[in-house]
């Protein structure tokens, strides 16, 4: 992969509701900027080379971007997510 994508790495996460009335979690990992669109489509978004967290809003949770450090969000996806997330960032 070229150096011009090193500092371009995203996890992303768009929540949808569900039949059962409880959000589904989608999780896409970018090597591209974020656009706007993108932004304001996702619930959650981190930037993992600055390591930090771009947005925070979870469903049934106040926006938590001030509020939440960004290992902490990490941890929580990295649970769930974290061969994904190796195998990504290598």
């Amino acid at each position: 992969m070229g150096s011009k994508h090193n500092k371009k790495r995203y996890l992303i996460v768009k929540y949808s509701l569900n039949m059962q009335g409880t959000y589904d979690e989608l999780i896409e990992l970018s090597k591209k900027n974020i656009g706007p669109g993108k932004l304001v489509q996702s619930g959650v978004v981190l930037d993992l080379i600055d390591k930090e967290v771009l947005k925070c809003e979870v469903p049934g949770q106040p926006n938590l971007v001030d509020h939440i450090s960004y290992d902490t969000v990490y941890k929580h996806f990295y649970k769930t997510y974290g061969n994904m997330l190796d195998q990504f960032i290598k």
